[in-house]
C-alpha cells in the first residue's frame, strides 16, 4: 500500500479522519453511534455496548486506522482469554486483508501478531500478567473489560501507556463493580453507551423474544448496557470475577479424550444430569498441592442427549483423568445411571440426592472456596452467569432454599459444585450420599 502521504490531500484527510478511512480504505459504513465512537479523539475511552451492536467491528476499525497512520506504533488487544483476544484480532486482520493496498502493507503475520511495513504492530494477548509485562504501547484495547482484573489495568496496562501518552479503550458489556464500572462513571473517561435497540439491524421482535427467555437483570446487562446485579444472588458478580484466572485454559476434549495418555494430577468430576428441559453437564477440576482447585474441563451436552452417550463420555474421561472421586446427581434417573458406570469399573463414583441440606452444604462449600481464592476458573461467561443467577432465601424453618429464575439454567453450576465437593473429602467407595 502506498504511504498515506502519497495520497496528497486525500492522504491527509485519511490520516485525520477515521470515518473516512473506514469508508474508503476498509469499505465499512458505520452507524451513527459507531461514527461518534470513531471520531472520539480522547485518550481514555469506554465502549459499553449492548450485544450485536458492532462493538468488535468498530473497535477493530480504530485499531487498524491507528496502526496504519502511526509509524512504529504498538497496539495491544487484551481480554480475559487469548481466545477472546483472537476474536478481535481476527476481525482486525480481516479488515486489513479486505483491501489490496492494506494487505500489501503487511510485513509479517502470525496467529497473534501482525506487523506493518511502517513498523507498527498489532498484538493479541490474554490478560495474564506474565504475558503483558515488558510492553510499551501506544494503544491498548481491552475487550470484555468487565472481566479483566482491576490490578491488570492499574498496575500493568496504564503504566505501559505513560511514556507514549497512549490511548486506552475499554470495551465490553457490564458486569460487577470493577475498573470497567469505575471508568464508566469517571468524568475523565469519554463514555459511549449503546443499547442493542439502537442498532438498525436488530428488530424489536428479536429483542422481545430475548426479554422473554432471559432474566430481567441479564437482559438489562446484555442488551441495554446497564450495570445491574441479580437480586438475591448467592454468588455476587465481584466474587465470581475474583475467581477468574486469565492464564488458565480449558483442556480441549478432542485432544485429551482421544489420546491414550493418562494425565498426571489429582482430578475430580461432578455430573449434573438433565435431558429435555435441562442440560446434562460435567465439570472436571484438578486439586493442586496448595489446595487450590482449578477448573480444567467443562462439558455441557445438547438437550435430548441420550444418557448412554453421557455415560460413554464419562467413561472415556475416566480413562484419561483417573478421577479420585466422581459425584453424580442421583435425583431422578441418577440411580440407574450410577449403576451403569459402576458396572463398567468406575469404583470411585458416588451418587448424591440434591436435598435441601445437600444443596446448602455444596453451595456453601463452593462459596467459601471462592471467598478464600481457592477456586480458579478460565473465562467462561455462561458458567459465570449461572453462578450469579443462583438465588436464595430462608425458609420458615431457617433453612436455605436455592433456585434459579425462569428462563435461566444452573446445570454447569451444579456440575462444578459437585466436583468441588468431591474434592472436599474422600467419599468411601460405594457410598450413596443422601444429605451432608
Amino acid at each position: 500500500m502506498p504511504e498515506l502521504d502519497e495520497f496528497d490531500d486525500l492522504g491527509l484527510k485519511l490520516r485525520s479522519d477515521t470515518v473516512l478511512f473506514a469508508r474508503i480504505i476498509l469499505g465499512f459504513n458505520p452507524f451513527p453511534y459507531q461514527e461518534k465512537f470513531l471520531k472520539d479523539e480522547s485518550k481514555r475511552v469506554v465502549a459499553c455496548f449492548g450485544r450485536q451492536t458492532g462493538k468488535t467491528t468498530v473497535v477493530a476499525v480504530r485499531a487498524v486506522h491507528f496502526a496504519f497512520t502511526n509509524a512504529e506504533a504498538v497496539v495491544l488487544v487484551v481480554s480475559p482469554s487469548l481466545r477472546q483476544s483472537m476474536i478481535m484480532f481476527e476481525r482486525i486482520c480481516r479488515f486489513i486483508e479486505s483491501n489490496p493496498y492494506t494487505a500489501k502493507s503487511v510485513r509479517r503475520k502470525t496467529c497473534t501478531v501482525v506487523e506493518l511495513r511502517n513498523g507498527s504492530r498489532i498484538i493479541a494477548l490474554p490478560c495474564a500478567a506474565h504475558r503483558l509485562r515488558g510492553f510499551t504501547a501506544h494503544m491498548v484495547i481491552v475487550d470484555e473489560a468487565a472481566f479483566v482484573p482491576d490490578e491488570v489495568v492499574t498496575e500493568i496496562l496504564n503504566p505501559m501507556l505513560a511514556a507514549t501518552d497512549g490511548v486506552l479503550i475499554l470495551a465490553g458489556t457490564p458486569w460487577g463493580r470493577n475498573y470497567f464500572y469505575k471508568a464508566f462513571t469517571d468524568p475523565d473517561f469519554s463514555v459511549h453507551k449503546v443499547k442493542s435497540s439502537e442498532c438498525p439491524l436488530i428488530s424489536e421482535e428479536f429483542l422481545r423474544k430475548q426479554r422473554e427467555c432471559m432474566t430481567a437483570e441479564a437482559y438489562a446487562r446484555e442488551y441495554e448496557a446497564e450495570f445491574v446485579e441479580e437480586t438475591q444472588s448467592y454468588f455476587s458478580q465481584n466474587l465470581v470475577q475474583r475467581c477468574l484466572a486469565p492464564e488458565l485454559q480449558l483442556y480441549d476434549e478432542r485432544d485429551v479424550l482421544t489420546s491414550q495418555t493418562i494425565l498426571k494430577g489429582e482430578y475430580y468430576m461432578g455430573v449434573d444430569l438433565g435431558k429435555l428441559q435441562d442440560y446434562s453437564a460435567a465439570a472436571i477440576i484438578e486439586k493442586k498441592r496448595n489446595g487450590t482447585l482449578e477448573l480444567k474441563l467443562l462439558k455441557e451436552f445438547p438437550l435430548n442427549t441420550p444418557y448412554l452417550t453421557v455415560s460413554g463420555w464419562i467413561l472415556r474421561a475416566y480413562k484419561t483423568f483417573r478421577f479420585k472421586q466422581v459425584l453424580i446427581d442421583q435425583s431422578g434417573v441418577g440411580e440407574p445411571f450410577l449403576e451403569i458406570l459402576k458396572d463398567q469399573g468406575m469404583n470411585t463414583v458416588s451418587g448424591v440426592k440434591l436435598t435441601l441440606q445437600a444443596k446448602t452444604a455444596m453451595l456453601s462449600n463452593l462459596r467459601m472456596l471462592m471467598e478464600r481464592s481457592k477456586l480458579k476458573m478460565p473465562y467462561l461467561p455462561r458458567l459465570f452467569q449461572q453462578l450469579n443467577e443462583q438465588r436464595y432465601e430462608y425458609t420458615g424453618t431457617g433453612q436455605l432454599r436455592f433456585w434459579h429464575p425462569p428462563h435461566a439454567h444452573d446445570d454447569q453450576l451444579w456440575a462444578l459444585a459437585l466436583a468441588v465437593y468431591a474434592a472436599k473429602k474422600t467419599v468411601p467407595e460405594g457410598t450413596v450420599l443422601r444429605a451432608f
